[in-house]
């Protein structure tokens, strides 16, 4: 079901390893581009992660209305953050370029999750001063219609309050401190405000209540700061199964189709 698309040009960002679950070829098609998690550091979540949700979503389109990739980055600590932020806006954009792509869906899990979100605060940085993935950043946000956040890291003061022990893994992706993720969303949220009136960008919060790595104390302590600044999102709550079952789930599968038609 799956195919690799291929690239003969230095792969740095492994971009070849980009999946494709789905494509088809009407110019109104929606594209749903998934970005998967694991701490920033685990080798064993990759874009496979998503093949059964793409295959349940893809069952359920009887009418071919959507395309379905799932990308890849380098991991921590090989490299740290930002740059691994980047190597997913590269690949994104390559591939947003590559096909075509007009009307982006992007859903991510757990790190994936905070990527899109980072994606969503390019605001913080006047244009002038920004780097090219940023600018990158910057004009995805110009496709992009929805996002979709699946038991999302959104405050990392937050998660190592709760849990001081993910300092294991928070310091491969972050080893100068946590003080240099930019995207706090109590800093943020004015200009993620901006970003979502300006490119009409509709956000959906996923939770799932058994999930045993994420309490919805992260989710909760997020939707409080959207709603400090009145923005419009959706949220899905609901026993979703755990942590890594929720990219796997039939419900989640067919809320983001339901959502995207």
């Amino acid at each position: 079901m799956s195919s690799t698309i291929r690239t003969i040009s230095q792969d740095i960002t492994l971009f070849n390893k980009t999946l494709t679950f789905q494509e088809i070829s009407q110019n109104t098609r929606e594209a749903v581009i998934y970005i998967h998690g694991g701490a920033w550091n685990d080798p064993e979540n990759t874009p496979n992660d998503f093949h059964q949700l793409a295959s349940i979503i893809k069952s359920m389109d009887i009418e071919s209305t959507v395309c379905q990739y799932s990308i890849e980055y380098r991991l921590s600590p090989e490299i740290k953050n930002p740059r691994n932020l980047y190597d997913a806006v590269s690949n994104i954009t390559r591939l947003v370029r590559e096909k075509g792509l007009t009307n982006i869906n992007m859903v991510g899990h757990s790190v994936g999750a905070t990527f899109i979100w980072q994606i969503l605060c390019a605001l913080k940085d006047p244009q002038e001063r920004m780097n090219e993935a940023q600018l990158q950043m910057l004009k995805l946000l110009q496709t992009v219609k929805r996002i979709f956040l699946l038991d999302g890291i959104y405050s990392l003061k937050e998660l190592l309050e709760e849990y001081p022990e993910y300092d294991c893994f928070t310091r491969l992706a972050f080893p100068d401190g946590i003080q240099t993720y930019e995207e706090e969303p109590p800093i943020v949220m004015p200009y993620v405000k901006k970003a979502l009136s300006r490119f009409h960008i509709d956000m959906h919060v996923v939770h799932s209540y058994r999930d045993e790595l994420l309490t919805l104390k992260q989710t909760n302590f997020f939707i409080a700061c959207l709603q400090d600044y009145q923005l419009n999102f959706k949220l899905y709550l609901d026993d979703l199964g755990l942590h890594n079952d929720v990219y796997k789930n039939g419900n989640v599968a067919k809320y983001i189709f339901d959502n995207i038609r």
